[in-house]
């Protein structure tokens, strides 16, 4: 199982000093991000404004290579900057002044869906909370909340406290029984858990680049299902939405067909760039492979901390389980001195690169660069901070 990363390793530097195992959060660089970012300035610097004759088509060639990983035609994938702007995009293109205006979501979700949400009530939105129990969020409290007044359901992939991975096909299928939308957040998912956009039928789905797809800060991308393109008209528009951006039309948008309507204004192409080494890797790699290396990964996780009486709070299921699992090695036992946070803080020194979410413990995301011998030395190091 680790023949991936004895393949792989060495196209990430970080690997070298520390045992990384925080990708759900930021995924390692690749060494080739150095040479992609030196070709940004060398064309810039050699160009000048001619080098967006080569910038404008890398929006297309990237947003393909996404496409590849999720099951989509490149044509039906595009840039966005990041979630929230794909959120509010979205949203811009929905009415709510009608009984059709409820926004379905679970108190896992990331918070910046419910603050975007929550905001949208100015506009005639009504957010309705499903509560969870923490970790994972029954599918059957999704199919109840589900009705004729819900317009989207604002789907999490995988919950990014506890890495709980929901099984999203039949909310996808209720939501269409019903006749509303699904936009569904894959930041957790993407890179780490096969995706099928068209299986799913899912309406819109989300994702960027710096967690699991290891291409950094500032590049995210939006799959909208082909037949919906055309209905969606953004109120948040910009030049490049236009059909025509060098005609500079005025005073309203000529909407571009397909998915470049939902471009706004200039692209991040320094970011483009440190996506495409590794979503070529991950198209060579196959996710199934990932998956299964992954698995194998927190499998032996929680048998490790099962030994040391470690909690574990994510699922243990595997069908229930994404890439990333949250641990408390204190548990419900008192420390004198320590806490979960410090006991992160400390691992982070010895340069076991983690993170603490509360209230649920440390969070853990071996990726498949990693190894088994990784999962047994960050839990002995864990076992040896709490003494």
């Amino acid at each position: 199982m680790d023949s991936l990363a004895k393949k792989y390793r060495h196209h990430f530097p970080i690997l070298e000093t520390s045992c990384y195992m925080i990708s759900n959060s930021l995924g390692a660089m690749p060494r080739e991000v150095e040479t992609e970012l030196q070709s940004y300035a060398t064309l810039w610097q050699t160009e000048g404004v001619e080098a967006w004759n080569e910038w404008f088509p890398f929006v297309d060639e990237v947003s393909g290579l996404v496409a590849n990983l999720i099951g989509a035609e490149a044509r039906d994938v595009t840039l966005i900057h990041n979630l929230t702007i794909g959120s509010a995009l979205i949203a811009s293109c929905l009415d709510f002044s009608g009984p059709r205006n409820r926004i379905v979501y679970s108190d896992l979700h990331f918070p910046t869906i419910s603050y975007l949400w929550q905001g949208w009530k100015k506009y005639g939105a009504e957010p309705y909370v499903i509560e969870s129990d923490g970790i994972w969020t029954e599918t059957e409290k999704y199919l109840n909340a589900i009705d004729e007044r819900t317009k989207l359901v604002a789907l999490s992939h995988v919950y990014f406290r506890s890495g709980g991975l929901q099984d999203v096909k039949p909310i996808i299928d209720r939501a269409h029984e019903v006749g509303a939308l699904v936009m569904l957040d894959s930041y957790q998912a993407a890179g780490v858990i096969p995706i099928d956009v068209k299986a799913l039928n899912v309406d819109i789905l989300a994702t960027g680049v710096l967690k699991w797809l290891c291409g950094g800060p500032g590049a995210a991308f939006m799959y909208v299902r082909r037949d919906l393109q055309p209905q969606f008209m953004p109120a948040i528009r910009g030049w490049l939405s236009d059909k025509e951006p060098f005609e500079f039309h005025m005073p309203n948008v000529n909407f571009a067909e397909g998915m470049h309507r939902f471009l706004t204004s200039s692209i991040q192409v320094p970011c483009l760039h440190t996506a495409r080494p590794a979503l070529k890797m991950f198209g060579e790699i196959g996710l199934e492979a990932i998956r299964e290396k992954s698995l194998a990964l927190t499998d032996r996780l929680i048998e490790r901390c099962d030994e040391y009486g470690f909690q574990v709070n994510s699922p243990r299921e595997k069908q229930r389980r994404g890439g990333a699992l949250t641990i408390d090695p204190l548990g419900l036992k008192k420390h004198s001195t320590l806490t979960t946070k410090t006991v992160c803080d400390e691992l982070i020194r010895r340069r076991f690169i983690v993170d603490y979410r509360p209230p649920l413990g440390i969070r853990i995301a071996p990726h498949f660069y990693n190894t088994l011998d990784e999962i047994d030395g960050i839990t002995k190091e864990m076992a040896k901070i709490i003494g």
